[in-house]
């Protein structure tokens, strides 16, 4: 099986496959240590099979604090709930290895109660807080901090520590020229830049000993004006290579840079080629990172020597067993990782702590425990959507008889349409891995059949499971019923050829999204816009614009100040960008008042919406209306199964429209309690 599987050397460590969970702030934390949480999380990954676990990112002294969950290296007290937490994870015989991340400028004094330092003043962009201008002195104190994190780091059992220079963090805003604006020894020229890393390096490696592994986090590509650019990314590796780096570990970006790094929409592998640019140059290991969802891309970029390992996060947080799984070709039974964000980094920019759509025991794993049952129960489970399917497969792991209804002659509610607008497709993952799994536990799938309350009388069941969802709200106006009129979902199964004057009523998640649908129509295929650009028939502003749309006028009338509310904040920004790229207008603070669709007195056609803004009504030509103003619950059922049963329970949008991800908990919780 490839190289994925096989051992391999990074210094004087050895990992016993090439899979690295990378760092990330969990949010289980807020004073810097460790808790059982943090462990009884890392376990179940330990267990799962990963060559190497990275911690973190730990903060090397207290103003490099760049959230308020993030885990402290600062302070010899911290060493022994550090020391539990590798000796747990050593259990499984994985390594493990403490990021040292020092946020510099991107550390608040919210979190901190300190002004923010960096090279230069230069300020980060959401922050708006200038920070202090690091004088030499102060700049032998950071790296004198981070060499003794380090040491905490080899005391408390840690086998390595990783530096993390990129993301626009303090070591990286010293190697790049959009942050450094020094004119002395630590400024200016690229080896004066990298000095600070340099250094760093060293003073690590005279402190915990120069066998001991110091891992090198690094964007390969800054992709911010000003920024490390690839070239100058690989001449920074071959320096630090020659001070002491064991590994390199390549990723892109700024968390403030314009390029999307960790969403969906982002094509998988497309920034291995700055790991693979980097491993050309160097002769120690280097690591591929980002939007690598799969193993068997994992075992691609290895056979195609873009790397020497990889460094996967989110997907090890929806499916801990993910290593094991692939090892023994269990790949029906893998959760693959769709990059929504919205249980993990969305979650921790609202401070909570990290979630995950499909899998329910994340932050759990010292609570939630599927146990077979003692008393094996008859369980009726109506509504095939995701919180419906969730809750019927956790039942069948227990023991349980189950039944699910599904009205359609397709499971996955909601979530079928969700996967259809371009850059979704991985949400698709979810409907196809809980598909496979009701299969597999013989779940009684009855699909094209709603049940009622004598359906369900009939079968007699112990207990009731109702979660049929919500439907499509229909707007109560003049000309709603016209023959040019669709809900989003009719549009979204190509089931509509609309015209070419489109007017979408409803600018939230639905609608933004149905309109990008519509505007691919008649856009661009890549691999033609890869063949004119190649042959220079046409230049890269042409081919963002033709791959970009179609040839529709696409307007969204959206009652709020704002389109685009019901995306996460990691991911709006980006469907933003989407829209006006596809040229789709945007007309907010409106009331819509009438669907016109009728003749003239020359028996032309006269189609278009009649809406009021600023007190003014105004009309918009419209050859195709979409209505997507969102849904109301479908709590019908409820109503009359209430009480019928000796156990009934209500989940997800039936009791409220909410998200995936509170839909499949709540199937997941009320199954654990049947």
């Amino acid at each position: 099986m490839s190289k994925l599987f096989d051992k391999i050397h990074i210094g004087q460590m050895t990992l016993k496959n090439r899979i690295i969970m990378s760092a990330m702030d969990l949010g289980f934390t807020s004073d810097g240590a460790i808790n059982d949480q943090i462990i009884n999380f890392y376990i179940e990954r330990a267990k799962g099979g990963v060559g190497l676990i990275v911690v973190g990112g730990c903060y090397p002294e207290m103003n490099g604090k760049v959230w308020k969950s993030i885990i402290g290296l600062d302070k010899d007290e911290l060493i022994p709930g550090l020391k539990r937490l590798t000796d747990a994870i050593h259990q499984y015989d994985v390594r493990v290895a403490s990021q040292l991340l020092h946020a510099g400028r991107s550390a608040s004094s919210f979190f901190t109660k300190m002004q923010p330092v960096a090279p230069s003043a230069v300020a980060y962009r959401s922050i708006k807080e200038e920070p202090h201008a690091l004088t030499i002195p102060e700049i032998k104190t950071v790296i004198n901090n981070y060499a003794g994190a380090a040491l905490r780091a080899k005391k408390a059992g840690f086998d390595a520590v990783e530096l993390h220079g990129g993301m626009g963090y303090l070591i990286n805003q010293f190697l790049s020229k959009a942050t450094n604006k020094r004119n002395d020894e630590y400024g200016g020229n690229l080896e004066n830049r990298t000095r600070f890393a340099k250094e760093m390096i060293l003073a690590i490696k005279e402190t915990v000993g120069k066998d001991y592994p110091v891992i090198f986090r690094m964007s390969g590509d800054d992709l911010v004006e000003e920024g490390l650019k690839i070239d100058e990314s690989v001449e920074i590796a071959k320096i630090l290579e020659q001070a002491g780096a064991d590994a390199f570990n390549v990723s892109p970006g700024w968390h403030e840079s314009k390029t999307p790094i960790m969403l969906m929409s982002i094509p998988r592998m497309a920034y291995v080629y700055l790991s693979a640019k980097v491993k050309s140059q160097v002769t120690v290991p280097v690591i591929a990172s980002v939007r690598i969802n799969d193993l068997k891309l994992a075992e691609e970029i290895l056979d195609n020597e873009q790397a020497d390992l990889v460094s996967i996060g989110r997907p090890l947080i929806v499916d801990p067993e993910l290593p094991n799984k692939y090892k023994n070709g269990q790949f029906n039974d893998i959760r693959t990782c769709i990059a929504c964000n919205q249980g993990c980094f969305d979650s921790l920019l609202n401070f909570k702590a990290v979630s995950c759509t499909y899998n329910a025991m994340v932050g759990h794993e010292g609570e939630y425990k599927i146990t077979k049952t003692d008393k094996p129960k008859k369980v009726a489970v109506v509504g095939g959507g995701p919180g419906g399917m969730e809750a019927a497969r956790v039942l069948a792991l227990r023991g349980h008889s189950v039944t699910l209804y599904e009205k359609n002659n397709q499971l996955g509610g909601q979530l079928r349409y969700a996967y259809i607008p371009p850059g979704r497709e991985e949400i698709q993952n979810i409907i196809t891995y809980l598909e496979r799994q009701i299969s597999k536990l013989k779940v009684n799938i009855k699909m094209g059949r709603e049940a009622n309350l004598q359906t369900l009388e009939e079968e007699h069941p112990d207990a009731v499971i109702v979660a049929t969802g919500g439907r499509p709200i229909m707007l109560n106006l003049p000309g709603i019923k016209g023959e040019n009129v669709y809900i989003a979902g009719s549009v979204l199964e190509g089931n509509v050829t609309t015209g070419k004057d489109v007017v979408i009523v409803g600018g939230g998640t639905v609608g933004c999204e149905v309109a990008l649908y519509v505007a691919k129509q008649g856009a661009m295929r890549p691999d033609v816009a890869c063949f004119l650009l190649k042959h220079k028939v046409l230049d890269a502003k042409d081919i963002v614009e033709f791959t970009s749309k179609g040839n529709r006028n696409i307007t969204l009338l959206e009652m709020k100040k704002k389109v685009g509310g019901g995306f996460g904040f990691s991911t709006r920004w980006v469907i933003l960008n989407e829209l006006k790229d596809a040229g789709i207008k945007e007309i907010t603070e409106v009331k819509v008042k009438e669907i016109i669709n009728n003749h003239d007195e020359n028996g032309h056609k006269n189609r278009g919406v009649v809406y009021e803004k600023d007190g003014n009504e105004r009309f918009i030509k419209a050859d195709t209306v979409i209505i997507a103003v969102g849904y109301w619950s479908n709590n019908e059922l409820q109503k009359q199964v209430e009480g019928k049963f000796p156990e009934t329970y209500f989940i997800g949008d039936c009791v409220k429209v909410r998200t995936a991800l509170e839909a499949i908990h709540e199937g997941f919780k009320v199954a654990l309690k049947i």
